[in-house]
């Protein structure tokens, strides 16, 4: 019984979760805070948590110190700072942070639930993509940029890390014979979200699974070959179709023509939206300049019109030296 309650709770941790179901039902629906889900999921799971509390390592875990570490260095660089609501806010998400990140620590701890979890993260995968695909032909019904599939992340940038990363976790849960088409597959969707850091993350992820031995050269080799010949045999002749019906409905613009042109020559184009992270990079970093061992205080890196939109500036100017060696 406690082994099939625990292995329903890893599955709903992915399926709400990792699917980002609580902040889209809040931002899209007005369906509680975020912060209730997890809330919930707490009260559900609090039987397992005691439990692996008293029966288990848990405590020794590198994690759990870890976030000891992460909750000690959030409260007294607060102390140390202005104390605005800002860094109140940047408190209080990183507490729930913390809180999430040790209920799964209990809950995937268990190896059946793990594998759960892991078959139920390809369910989501999949779900991802095709929700990617679909926001290519009807543009804007997830995501907040033109021509950028976000699906429920709501965010292009975070629809496609969470594809990377639900990729590399779940891909060996699968039998060898289906791990390639599962990549490829998870690949279409991050292209439809035509992040770059994505993009070239999954790139660097298919060659990684390839160096470890987890998906093998020859099956990529032969699926990628039937994909080109179903493009070639589907896709080709139709494709003056399909390209004007992205261009009428708005999937093909400036900004997604600048990033595929980056990603064929990083060198030759420059864009609106490389310019601005090099911007905002540089003014977060005359900002540590300024406080450069303590930092300017925890939630300090927001209070700026623009974040730095890089967390280990966003630390560093909350920390310091210390912030350059937290691990986000």
């Amino acid at each position: 019984m406690n082994s099939r309650f625990h292995q329903i709770l890893a599955v709903m941790s992915i399926a709400i979760f990792f699917t980002n179901v609580p902040d889209y039902a809040h931002a899209r629906l007005g369906i509680l805070y975020p912060s209730l889900w997890v809330a919930g999921l707490g009260v559900l799971a609090l039987p397992l948590v005691v439990r692996q509390i008293i029966k288990s390592e848990i405590l020794r875990s590198p994690v759990l110190i870890w976030c000891f570490g992460f909750t000690w260095v959030t409260i007294m660089w607060f102390v140390g700072s202005s104390q605005s609501d800002v860094g109140w806010q940047a408190v209080r998400s990183r507490f729930l942070s913390i809180i999430e990140l040790f209920l799964f620590l209990t809950i995937f701890a268990d190896h059946q639930a793990n594998t759960f979890a892991r078959k139920a993260l390809v369910v989501a995968v999949a779900s991802g993509v095709l929700l990617q695909v679909y926001e290519m032909f009807f543009p804007m019904s997830f995501s907040e940029i033109l021509g950028r599939s976000a699906g429920l992340y709501m965010n292009p940038n975070a629809a496609g890390m969470a594809l990377v990363t639900g990729m590399i976790c779940a891909v060996t849960v699968l039998p060898q014979h289906y791990r390639c088409g599962f990549l490829l597959v998870t690949g279409i969707g991050v292209m439809a979200s035509v992040s770059r850091a994505s993009i070239l993350g999954w790139g660097i992820s298919m060659m990684g699974l390839m160096a470890i031995r987890q998906t093998r050269f020859r099956d990529v080799a032969i699926t990628g070959s039937l994909g080109v010949v179903v493009v070639i045999l589907i896709l080709i002749p139709r494709w003056d179709e399909f390209a004007s019906t992205l261009e009428r409905n708005g999937s093909i613009n400036k900004n997604v023509e600048e990033r595929l042109g980056w990603l064929a020559d990083p060198s030759g184009v420059s864009d609106a939206s490389s310019w601005s992270r090099i911007y905002v990079a540089r003014r977060a970093w005359d900002t540590i300049g300024e406080s450069p061992f303590w930092g300017s205080g925890t939630g300090s890196s927001f209070e700026a019109e623009i974040a730095p939109h890089n967390q280990s500036l966003a630390f560093m100017q909350d920390h310091g030296v210390l912030g350059a060696l937290i691990l986000p």
